[in-house]
């Protein structure tokens, strides 16, 4: 039934001109459309097992060596069982920490050490906005493209590029944040890979990161606890 239904809604995405395919080719694109294909996307995910890896980089200037590397892998297979792995990098210094979830059992390992069963974490608390006020609200330029149309193993994929400017005015000064997005839609849908960058003009720092999902029948197994 839960596979009937994923086609049933996937179909109608596809006839309703969703796709990226159907975007491409019908309208022009803007960045409120990118944005309602990931949300999309992002709904998908709910319906079926899936691993996904985020990878985040901190260079210190374009050009140099990252001052730190973060990759966040999550696994979720059709019964609901989950497995996480953080791992940090910086210069000199690694950790990594692994999490599976199975009902309410919470397993964990650190590096190299065992096994063990913890509390299952509190619920989270409400997010609350602690933003500091800033002297103006930030003035928005955004465009949006279509880079390639590819056809391999994973079908057609469409891959778009969205860039927002965010300019702000702080003390007096105008401060501009640039995010560029790139997004590898499959042609049902699903969302293969996402990258992003963002820089503030005037300062040399660039942050960066990566996210693939992988759509396959995912299995995971109990620990073992010594």
């Amino acid at each position: 039934m839960k596979n009937t239904l994923e086609v049933i809604f996937v179909a109608l995405f596809i006839v309703l001109g969703f796709s990226p395919a159907a975007f491409s080719q019908g309208k022009d694109l803007t960045y409120a459309d990118i944005f309602k294909m990931e949300q999309t996307a992002m709904t998908l995910l709910r319906s079926t097992p899936y691993r996904s890896t985020w990878t985040s980089w901190n260079f210190p200037e374009r050009g140099k060596e990252p001052s730190y590397r973060g990759v966040f892998t999550y696994e979720i297979d059709a019964t609901g069982r989950t497995r996480s792995v953080q791992e940090n990098h910086t210069p000199g210094s690694f950790n990594r920490m692994e999490g599976i979830f199975i009902g309410d059992k919470n397993y964990r390992k650190f590096d190299d050490g065992p096994w063990r069963v913890y509390p299952l974490p509190p619920s989270p608390l409400p997010i609350t906005d602690t933003t500091p006020p800033t002297n103006s609200k930030p003035r928005f330029e955004n465009s949006v493209k279509l880079i390639e149309t590819l056809n391999n193993n994973d079908g057609l994929v469409s891959v778009y590029e969205t860039i927002s400017k965010a300019t702000r005015e702080e003390n007096g000064k105008d401060i501009v944040r640039i995010s560029t997005n790139r997004f590898w839609f499959r042609y049902d849908g699903r969302l293969l890979r996402k990258d992003m960058e963002l820089e503030t003009i005037g300062e040399p720092r660039i942050l960066k990161n990566s996210m693939v999902y992988e759509y396959e029948n995912i299995k995971i197994e109990e620990p073992i606890v010594k």
